[in-house]
């Protein structure tokens, strides 16, 4: 099982709050994104990891999700917490395969989340030299670095006494020019080392106005015995400057503890420089095969631009042709365009001749339905006539048989 805390969260409040406590508490490391993250459970020795849902737009339970698919960390408890999550919402997710094994909820106390974390972390073990034990990378973060100057800056007044010792000169600094061309790691230990500075003239102040506050108490017992007749105002003084007095003690231990973590993380950080320059060394030997990769890309990319100037000059030629055949369609079509226009009043000519020549069958149709009906009723007055004439026949018939028989009955 792992020994180290990871936490994944870009809440710079939650981390000022939250981070001094946790350092105290357990072997911490901090994330500010998820990328890389598995990389970095892999290499390290882990027990558990605090991630935040809302970091980086609400990605936290995608990388629990992602954690718990790999097989690798398996062993690597997860812990969730959110601003915004409610239980419902906690719920649904615990039903899922890539559950987390503990719930939180924002806002919470320090302690609190130390002893929500502790049945997951082992417990940093505690070394009276060294309270806050080996906080090797540990990063306090701008905002804690800012509030440490404006406490060293702005000391809370000292007791009034008759006479206070010369301001202490300031904490020597590293200008900012040189700290923006070191690389990052050195840059860190030399805040460290700012740090551990800072604190140590904070420690110093705390210690000055801790003994001018029991100077002020000895004078003010003293002035009690000699005038018994201000002793309720002495008292009420001489509570104050007690209280004055434990708070400047209360101040100086934190102080101390502070400095004894800055001071382990400073040892850290050295103990990390031989290992950043042999990954300097790698990262250089990884930077020149970049530089002939780049170099590869770069004539791949100079024989593309030599590709793409020949089919430029290939567009032109045919943009050329396309323009040639656009001038001859505009010709072929006020061509065609004429022949329509001499067709189509050709066809209006044939069209009117169809119109009289069928005007003209019209009166053609006309005149030989007359000529029909003229024909029929001559058929008609014909086959009178011949039915006259057959009964003309047989009258002369009868006429010719009445003659022969007059002619026989003449004879006989």
């Amino acid at each position: 099982m792992g020994q180290r805390l990871l936490l994944v969260d870009s809440d710079r409040s939650f981390l000022k709050e939250h981070q001094v406590s946790l350092e105290a508490a357990f072997d911490l490391e901090v994330a500010k994104s998820p990328e890389g993250v598995t990389t970095f459970l892999e290499m390290g020795d882990f027990a558990a990891v605090l991630i935040c849902v809302e970091v980086a737009d609400n990605k936290g339970y995608a990388l629990c999700s992602t954690i718990r698919k790999q097989a690798a960390l398996s062993g690597i408890k997860i812990a969730l917490i959110s601003a915004k999550a409610t239980e419902e919402e906690y719920r649904r997710h615990q039903s899922l395969k890539g559950r987390a094994d503990l719930y939180l909820h924002k806002p919470i106390a320090p302690s609190a989340l130390v002893a929500a974390l502790a049945p997951l972390v082992p417990g940093r073990s505690v070394d009276p030299d060294n309270p806050l034990g080996d906080l090797a990378d540990t990063e306090m973060g701008d905002d804690w670095l800012d509030g440490l100057k404006a406490s060293v800056a702005e000391p809370p007044p000292p007791p009034p006494t008759p006479s206070r010792p010369a301001p202490a000169a300031p904490a020597p600094t590293v200008p900012k020019s040189s700290r923006a061309t070191q690389p990052p790691d050195t840059t860190r230990a030399h805040l460290l080392e700012e740090q551990v500075v800072a604190l140590r003239e904070e420690l110093r102040l705390r210690g000055q106005q801790l003994q001018e506050a029991e100077d002020y108490l000895h004078q003010q017992i003293g002035a009690t015995t000699l005038n018994l007749d201000e002793m309720s105002a002495r008292d009420e003084m001489l509570a104050a400057a007690q209280k004055e007095a434990n708070d400047a003690k209360e101040q100086a231990h934190i102080l101390q503890l502070k400095l004894a973590g800055v001071e382990a993380a400073s040892r850290g950080q050295d103990r990390d420089l031989a290992g950043l320059s042999d990954r300097l060394k790698q990262v250089e030997a990884e930077l020149e095969a970049a530089r002939a990769q780049s170099g590869e890309r770069e004539q791949q990319a100079q024989t593309l631009q030599e590709q793409l100037q020949m089919r430029q000059e290939e567009i032109t030629r045919l943009t050329v042709q396309v323009s040639g055949l656009r001038q001859q369609l505009d010709e072929s079509t006020v061509q065609h365009e004429g022949e329509r226009l001499e067709l189509m009043n050709g066809l209006d000519q044939k069209d009117a001749e169809l119109a009289r020549m069928a005007h003209t069958l019209t009166e053609q149709r006309e005149a030989y339905t007359a000529l029909e009906r003229e024909k029929q009723a001559a058929h008609g007055k014909l086959s009178e006539h011949r039915d006259r004439l057959k009964n003309l026949e047989t009258l002369l018939q009868e006429v010719q048989e009445h003659l022969r028989r007059g002619s026989d009955l003449a004879k006989g």
